[in-house]
């Protein structure tokens, strides 16, 4: 989606995504009133932001590589 970024800013993303996915897991638990759940919250949310980070920064544009042609 971002297409290629430097390894800093790609970094940033991944760090930035995670965060926001611990955080709305704690956040979910809390809303629940079940502060047992933690772990599972944290958990969720590291899974969570797992997947906005590949959706993020994964390429979907499949382009045709070259093909190498060996001449006997």
């Amino acid at each position: 989606m971002f297409g290629p970024l430097p390894p800093l800013y790609r970094m940033l993303v991944v760090v930035t995504a995670l965060v926001v996915g611990l955080l709305s897991g704690v956040w979910l638990v809390q809303v629940m009133d079940a502060p047992a759940l933690i772990a599972a919250g944290i958990g969720w949310g590291l899974l969570a932001g797992l997947l906005l980070n590949f959706v993020l920064l994964h390429d979907f544009h499949h382009r045709p590589r070259a093909v190498r042609v060996r001449r006997h």
